[in-house]
């Protein structure tokens, strides 16, 4: 099944009110004009708009960073179910993902990957729509079943030895009324009777977003341009690269539409789930 359609090249904007609206519908959406961190963080609020909550960079994406990061989670052993977390390096290609995936309902319902200098060579992005993902494995008998398991059934979303405190489907509508699709590496059905015949399930949804990402198209975001992301419905991430001085920032931002808000840091390399109240929100 050709699945390449799912994967897209965002618009960009001229200013953040088309960009609130295009990102609003399509998922995506890029911005210019961005000449250091501070006034990219000031423009992804702006984007956010009267909705704005939270935001803030969560980390810098260079080689050097990655590396420490990579060998940090190196150390941490597997679960007891064999999963084993790890970093790749940057010279491969990166698996699909929504930001902040290891702390389910806290996850930013905002992204904003701001470039202050690209890779000489390498290192274009790609973003894949789960609802357009999703609609396409529906429309395929072949698939249908994969795409009705992803909107019905409880999976763990959790990483290796890194537990959060609920189940939920691959695919769903959170109180605010926005969609969510999910994806990364670690994804594995709820142990029990089904557990066999859900993970395959779960496999057969990788295979379509690794499909997507490898058929789709891919782009390049030059120095001062930011892409802005509906992180529950796009999935995102980079070609390989090798460059050192190659610098992206992730900003996180949360809004009134996000089923949870964390009232403090969050840390990607030991994601303990945060310990405040859950903060659900409708629109």
């Amino acid at each position: 099944m050709d699945v390449s359609s799912a994967s897209f090249i965002p618009r960009r904007a001229a200013d953040a009110a088309e960009a609130r609206e295009v990102l609003a519908a399509e998922g995506a959406v890029i911005v210019t004009g961005l000449p250091d961190e501070r006034s990219a963080i000031a423009y992804g609020r702006e984007v956010m708009g009267d909705k704005a909550v939270r935001i803030g960079t969560q980390f810098e994406a260079t080689k050097a960073h990655g590396e420490q990061e990579a060998a940090k989670v190196a150390e941490q052993p597997a679960d007891s179910r064999g999963r084993k977390r790890s970093f790749a390096p940057t010279e491969e290609r990166m698996v699909a993902h929504n930001d902040g995936f290891a702390f389910g309902d806290y996850a930013p319902d905002h992204l904003f990957l701001w470039c202050e200098r690209p890779a000489a060579r390498g290192g274009d992005s790609f973003l894949v729509d789960t609802s357009r993902l999703l609609d396409l494995l529906a429309a395929d008998p072949e698939w249908a079943a994969v795409a009705e398991f992803c909107r019905t059934t409880d999976i763990d979303h959790s990483e290796p030895n890194y537990p959060q405190d609920t189940y939920a489907p691959i695919a769903r509508t959170v109180p605010s009324g926005r969609f969510q699709g999910r994806y990364h590496p670690y994804l594995a059905s709820v142990e029990g009777p089904l557990e066999d015949q859900h993970m395959d399930f779960v496999r057969r949804w990788e295979e379509a977003v690794v499909a997507a990402r490898d058929t789709g198209p891919m782009f390049r975001v030059d120095a001062g341009e930011m892409i802005c992301l509906d992180n529950y419905r796009v999935l995102h991430g980079r070609d390989g690269h090798s460059d050192p001085a190659r610098r992206v920032c992730s900003i996180w931002g949360w809004s009134t539409d996000a089923v949870a808000i964390p009232d403090g840091p969050l840390d990607i390399v030991v994601p303990k789930m945060p310990k405040t109240p859950k903060m659900r929100l409708s629109a």
